[in-house]
C-alpha cells in the first residue's frame, strides 16, 4: 500500500507539474465556452443575406450541363444554385472537396473572382450599408479559418470593413462565396474561449490528425493525473477531533486547499477531462452519427448526379412567392428533387425531373423503406414523429429542425434514425456505442442531461459553481507545482 502511494504520489506530481497551467486555461476559457463559441458564419444568415434567385425558363438544365461539360467521370459530393451578381450560379463539389461553378444561364465556365467582385458580394450581403476598408488576398489558412475543409475556397479575399465592429468578410475566389466573418469582439472571445480551450492554434490545427493525436495525448495524461490526485486525496483523509468538518492531514495552507478542493471537485475534473478525451472519439470507437458514404448511396438510390434532372431550376421556383436564397440537388430513392431554400428558414422539395408531380412531403412509408434498404431484413421496431426535442435530437439554441421522423430498428445496434421530411435527408443516426458516446461526451461535458439542460438559468449556476471549483483546484495545484519547481532549482 506504501509503495502504491509513494508511486501514485510521484505520478501525480509529475504529471501535474506538465498540465497544472494547462488545466487552468481549460477551466478559466470554459466560463467563455458556455456562452461564446468559435466564430462561423452560420447556415441561416447566409439564406437571410444572400442574394435572391430570379426564375427564368431560359437557363441550362442540370443535364444539358453534364452534357456539355462532360461530366461523366466526377463523384459529386453537392450540388447547388446560387445568385452572384444578379447571375444565377451552378456550384459543384466533388468528394474530394474541389468545386466547379458554371454560369446557369449560358453554361460557361465562372471564371475566377476578382477582387471588385469581391467587393460587390460583400456589399450586397450586407445591404450596401457598411464601406469597405481595405482588401487582401489569402493563399493560405489563417487563424479564422483553421480547418482544411476551407481549403478549396482558397485563393479568397479577407474584405475588411469600415465599422467600428472591425468586421472582416472571407470570400473565395473560386466559388465567389462568402464563407466567413467575424469582427473584432468574435476575435476576443475565440482567443478567451475556444482557441485555448481547443488548442486551436492554426499552425497545429491545420494538420488535422496531428492535432487530435495532440488532444488525445494530454487528455490521457490528464486523466492519468486525475485519477493519481483522486487516489491521494482519498488515501490522505484524516477525520480530526473536535472539527467534523476538517479532514486534511495537511498543514500548509496550499496543501490543505489543494485536498480540500480535489476531495470536493476531483472528481468533476475527472469526468471533464474524461469526456473531452471521449470528444475526440479516440481509436474510432464510436460510430459516425451521420451516414456511412455506403449507406448514403443506399439512402439516395444511387449518385448523385446532373444528368438526372431535367427541369430547370429558374423554372421549378418560378411560382415561389418567398425570396429564394438556394437550391441544392439532391436525391431520394432513386429520384431527383430541388430543395428549395428560402430567406427565411424554410425548405420545399420540388421534382427536378418531368416523370414526377409536385408534393408537399414525402410520405413516411417512403422513408422507412429507405432505412429498410440500408438494413436489409432487420424489421422496424417503432416510427414517430417528433415535434419536440428529445434525449439525443437535441441542440442548445434549439435550432435544429422540426418535426423529424424518428425510425427505431430491432437490430442488435438498436439503431435509430431522425429523418428530416423537409428535406429528405437524415438528420441524425444512432447506435449503442454512439449512445454510450453521447452521454460520456455531451452528458459529462456539457451537463445537457434532459431534465437540466433547458432549465435556465439552473444549468448555468450549477456549471458556473462547478467550474469555479475547478479553476480553484487547479489555481491551488499551479501553486504547488510552482513551489516544488523552485525547491527542485535551489537545490540544485
Amino acid at each position: 500500500m506504501k509503495k502504491l502511494t509513494k508511486k501514485m504520489l510521484w505520478v501525480h506530481r509529475y504529471t501535474g507539474f506538465a498540465l497544472s497551467l494547462l488545466f487552468l486555461f481549460w477551466f478559466l476559457s470554459g466560463f467563455v465556452m458556455m456562452y461564446k463559441g468559435f466564430p462561423y458564419l452560420n447556415k441561416k444568415e447566409t439564406l437571410a443575406r444572400a442574394e435572391g434567385i430570379a426564375p427564368s425558363k431560359n437557363w441550362v438544365t442540370p443535364q444539358e450541363l453534364y452534357l456539355k461539360h462532360n461530366l461523366v467521370n466526377h463523384h459529386w459530393e453537392s450540388i447547388s444554385v446560387v445568385s452572384i451578381s444578379g447571375r444565377p450560379i451552378y456550384r459543384l463539389q466533388d468528394t474530394q472537396g474541389k468545386f466547379y461553378c458554371f454560369f446557369a444561364d449560358t453554361g460557361q465556365k465562372v471564371p475566377a473572382f476578382g477582387k471588385n467582385e469581391a467587393k460587390r458580394i460583400v456589399n450586397q450581403f450586407t445591404g450596401n450599408k457598411v464601406k469597405i476598408a481595405h482588401i487582401e488576398k489569402m493563399t493560405e489558412l489563417d487563424q479564422w479559418t483553421p480547418r482544411t475543409r476551407f481549403l478549396p475556397y482558397l485563393p479568397a479575399y479577407r474584405v475588411y470593413l469600415d465599422d467600428h465592429k472591425g468586421t472582416v468578410c472571407y470570400v473565395s475566389s473560386i466559388t465567389g462565396q462568402l464563407f466567413q466573418k467575424l469582427n473584432t469582439a468574435d476575435k476576443i472571445w475565440a482567443w478567451l474561449g475556444p482557441i485555448p480551450h481547443w488548442i486551436y492554434f492554426k499552425n497545429l490545427r491545420i494538420h488535422t490528425q496531428l492535432w487530435r493525436d495532440v488532444v488525445v495525448a494530454l487528455s490521457l495524461v490528464g486523466v492519468v493525473m486525475c485519477l493519481a490526485g483522486l487516489y491521494m486525496g482519498i488515501v490522505r483523509t484524516r477525520r480530526k477531533k473536535g472539527n467534523k468538518w476538517a479532514f486534511s492531514p495537511y498543514k500548509k495552507v496550499w496543501f490543505k486547499w489543494h485536498h480540500y478542493t480535489g476531495f470536493i471537485f476531483g472528481l468533476f475534473t475527472f469526468t471533464w477531462i474524461l469526456s473531452g478525451l471521449f470528444s475526440m472519439n479516440p481509436w474510432k470507437w464510436s460510430p459516425s452519427n451521420s451516414l456511412s458514404s455506403q449507406a448514403k448511396k443506399v439512402w439516395q438510390g444511387g449518385k448523385l448526379s446532373p444528368k438526372l434532372f431535367s427541369i430547370s431550376p429558374g423554372k421549378a421556383i418560378a411560382n415561389m412567392k418567398e425570396k429564394v436564397s438556394e437550391l441544392t440537388l439532391t436525391r431520394f430513392a432513386g429520384k431527383p428533387y430541388y430543395q428549395i431554400q428560402m430567406a427565411s428558414g424554410t425548405s420545399k422539395l420540388l421534382p427536378g425531373n418531368h416523370q414526377y408531380a409536385p408534393l408537399e412531403r414525402l410520405d413516411n412509408q417512403s422513408y422507412i423503406q429507405q432505412v429498410q434498404a440500408i438494413h436489409p431484413k432487420v424489421k422496424v421496431l417503432r416510427v414517430q414523429e417528433l415535434t419536440d426535442y428529445d434525449a439525443y435530437y437535441y441542440n442548445k439554441h434549439r435550432t435544429k429542425p422540426l418535426p423529424v421522423l424518428k425510425i427505431d430498428l430491432a437490430d442488435n445496434s438498436n439503431t435509430t434514425y431522425y429523418i428530416n421530411p423537409k428535406t429528405a435527408k437524415v438528420a441524425m443516426k444512432y447506435e449503442n456505442t454512439s449512445r454510450i458516446n453521447r452521454w460520456v461526451y455531451h452528458g459529462l461535458h456539457s451537463l445537457d442531461f434532459p431534465a437540466l439542460f433547458f432549465r435556465r438559468p439552473l444549468w448555468d449556476i450549477i456549471v458556473i459553481i462547478l467550474l469555479l471549483g475547478g479553476t480553484s483546484l487547479s489555481i491551488t495545484g499551479l501553486v504547488l507545482t510552482w513551489k516544488w519547481f523552485k525547491r527542485k532549482v535551489n537545490f540544485r
